[in-house]
Order: structure tokens, then C-alpha cells, then sequence
């Protein structure tokens, strides 16, 4: 899984919660390392959040979405953009799952569990 955040608690955080499922985790904190990543390997689940330096979220989902090897990958958004317009704006990008931060454990490993299923 790769984990794109600009906070390294939140980074952290998931990568503990998907290492309970034997995921390995790639974290990184901008959009840019992101993209060069995803240029190198692919991944099974990518997490995203909005607000990053640099490229935001909405648009690195877009770049995934638009690559024909890459856009069948789930991408879940987690962000602490909670209103209508920002689920929308997800939806418009390609997300396949919008969380809001903090995300409860529970919704979490929900999420998880469906993608592993699915993959």
C-alpha cells in the first residue's frame, strides 16, 4: 500500500493499522514522491490525502485514474475536508472511498477488509 500524507503521525498511523493485515507500506509526504513511486512499483491500495504540499490530492487521484495500468487500483482519500463539495470533488477526481480524519479503527479496517477482498 502506499500511504501519501503530510503529517508523519497520521503516516504512521495507518502504516501500523495496515501492517496489522500483513500490508506492506510505502509513506510518503507530498504528491511528488507519490507520483515518482507509483512510476517505479505498483500498489494494491493507495491512501490519499487532500491537503498536501504541492500537488493536492484531488489531482494526484485524477494522474492515477488517467493511467490505463494504474486506474483500476483503489484509491481512498483521507482527508479533513468533510463537507459535500469535498466528497464530490473526491468523487469527480476517481476516488473509490472518501474518509474523513480522525477515521474510526473500526471504518478503518472496514475499508481494508473490502479492497482485500476485491483484490
Amino acid at each position: 500500500a502506499l500511504v501519501v500524507d503530510d503529517s508523519s503521525t497520521v503516516r504512521k498511523q495507518i502504516e501500523l493499522e495496515l501492517k496489522l493485515f500483513g500490508i506492506q507500506v510505502h509513506a510518503v509526504e507530498s504528491g511528488e514522491q507519490a507520483l515518482e513511486l507509483m512510476a517505479q512499483r505498483n500498489y494494491d491500495l493507495i491512501f490519499l490525502d487532500v491537503v498536501l504540499p504541492g500537488v493536492d490530492g484531488y489531482q494526484i487521484c485524477k494522474t492515477i485514474k488517467k493511467d490505463k495500468l494504474k486506474k483500476k487500483t483503489p484509491v481512498i482519500m483521507l482527508t479533513s475536508k468533510s463537507s459535500p463539495f469535498d466528497r464530490i470533488k473526491g468523487a469527480l477526481a476517481g476516488c473509490d472511498t472518501y474518509l474523513t480524519k480522525p477515521v474510526s479503527q473500526s471504518s478503518f479496517q472496514k475499508v481494508v477488509r473490502k479492497y482485500l477482498k476485491s483484490s
